[in-house]
């Protein structure tokens, strides 16, 4: 009965005046500027959540609608956004990593030392040994480069090729999803393993002049929320994406060695004949020599400063430069789909726009209004908790941090709270969603055309509801330890 309801919903004709009731009951009651952003953000969260048509579709619906109710300076600020780009130029470097054959020789090594030594063919028990090797790997990235976002670019085009050897789909899904879910959920018990835990504790510092140490939050989140919560993300993929008895994995894939699959890469990636002036035999190890370009720019920005899309803009150009790159740029749109490109700019452009009508931080103000003064530390973190994931509906994770924060320092310092933890629950609510639309990192997941929707969307609010339930508790309590 209630998958009928939520399949009739999501028809066009019903989800779109859904939309429309949702929009036009928002400006209704707010009224204004304010009301109009509202409003068009209300209307593409039903769309979005209902998908009765492409997000990136919605996205442009977004777009003009904010160009119309506001001006176009204002609809056009997500294109603005590095973000933006930074997916755009990981979807080039992902079509690279693959026709350079790097992520099919990646795929390869790492299967040989994940596979059982004993030469078994079970799938589901070579499955499980790929599922827990591949993600606590992906997690330890993040003690290196600095932005979930940047991890799953690199990560993704690996684990497809990986999942390819598995005949069950919900194999592959698993074997893609469970690393880069424990790569971006993981993130939050590292302060340096993604950008809004960066943000928060930023303005901590130039706001309240109250800086974190890097062991300091190490020590108060990694423990429940760093390599726990990656267990538990992992234990929630194997539960909803495990091969079925019976199904198979082809281990002749992995036979050879490393030359042999630097050899055949060209052909194997796709490159072909139309490609016969790209490199050959070296193309993995070229590949690999550029992304690690890129990885010095991003591990290295304390020292420049640069935005992590620089980096991706040098291994872009290096991939694709005549006589030295290893794809053909002007083979690119074969596979390049762009679309996606306006449902993260729409994201953005209505967070923007709700942060510059004020509107955001009203109801943050609001919301934290309602915690009492004096109530004790375990229920203002739960309180500041549940208002970071509520506006977190409303707008991108990165818009949230920049909106929400000043807010609660300024609520944390007139209650008395220490501020470390209240900056931390911030950071740790915005690690959970429930749609792609809250986070660019799960909007470039998306983007890489090896889930749908529905996937992504399930097990995306199964690992949020399990850190609510089953981690967050024992979290506030190790906080009440401290404090």
């Amino acid at each position: 009965m209630a998958r009928t309801v939520v399949s009739a919903a999501k028809a066009p004709r019903v989800a779109f005046p859904l939309a429309l009731l949702a929009g036009v009951a928002t400006v209704a009651s707010i009224g204004g500027d304010g009301g109009a952003i509202a409003g068009i953000a209300a209307g593409s969260i039903v769309l979005w959540v209902l998908t009765p048509v492409a997000p990136a579709y919605t996205g442009i619906l977004a777009i003009g609608a904010i160009a119309a109710a506001l001006s176009p300076a204002a609809a056009l600020t997500g294109f603005r956004s590095s973000a933006t780009w930074l997916i755009g130029f990981g979807l080039l470097m992902g079509i690279a990593t693959r026709r350079s054959g790097l992520a099919d020789a990646a795929g390869r090594v790492l299967t040989r030392r994940a596979l059982p030594s004993d030469g078994s063919v079970d799938a589901r028990v070579v499955y499980r040994r790929f599922l827990v090797a591949l993600s606590l790997a992906a997690h330890a990235l993040a003690l290196l480069i600095p932005s979930s976002l940047v991890r799953v670019l690199l990560l993704a085009p690996i684990l497809s090729e990986i999942g390819e050897r598995f005949d069950s789909r919900q194999a592959r899904v698993g074997v893609y999803l469970g690393p880069l879910f424990a790569t971006f959920y993981g993130s939050s018990g590292v302060l340096t393993a993604d950008l809004p835990n960066i943000i928060i504790s930023g303005l901590g510092e130039s706001v309240a002049g109250h800086p974190i140490a890097w062991t300091e939050w190490l020590v108060h989140m990694y423990p429940v929320m760093g390599l726990t919560r990656v267990v538990v993300v992992v234990a929630v993929v194997y539960a909803m994406f495990r091969p079925p008895a019976g199904s198979a994995v082809d281990r002749s894939l992995d036979d050879g060695s490393a030359e042999g699959v630097a050899g055949d890469a060209t052909g194997e990636a796709g490159i072909g004949p139309a490609a016969s002036d790209a490199p050959t035999g070296r193309s993995p190890a070229r590949m690999l020599a550029f992304l690690s370009v890129g990885v010095a720019v991003w591990l290295t920005d304390f020292l420049h400063g640069l935005d992590p899309v620089v980096g991706a803009i040098a291994v872009v150009a290096l991939a694709f430069a005549p006589g030295v790159g290893v794809a053909r740029f002007e083979e690119v749109g074969e596979e390049l789909d762009v679309s996606i490109l306006f449902f993260v700019a729409a994201v953005l452009a209505i967070g923007d726009g709700l942060a510059a009508t004020g509107l955001s931080e009203r109801a943050a103000t609001t919301l934290l209004g309602t915690v009492p003064a004096d109530a004790p530390l375990v229920v203002a973190l739960a309180l500041v908790f549940a208002t970071t994931v509520l506006l977190a509906f409303a707008m991108e994770g990165l818009a949230v941090a920049s909106v929400l924060t000043p807010v609660v320092i300024t609520y944390a310092e007139s209650a008395g709270l220490p501020l470390t933890p209240v900056l931390m629950i911030e950071a740790l609510g915005l690690s959970n969603y429930f749609f792609p639309y809250q986070s660019a990192v799960l909007i470039a997941i998306l983007a890489e055309g090896d889930v749908e929707t529905s996937e992504l969307i399930r097990t995306t609010a199964a690992c949020t509801l399990a850190t609510i339930a089953v981690l967050l508790p024992i979290h506030l309590g190790w906080m009440a330890a401290l404090y």
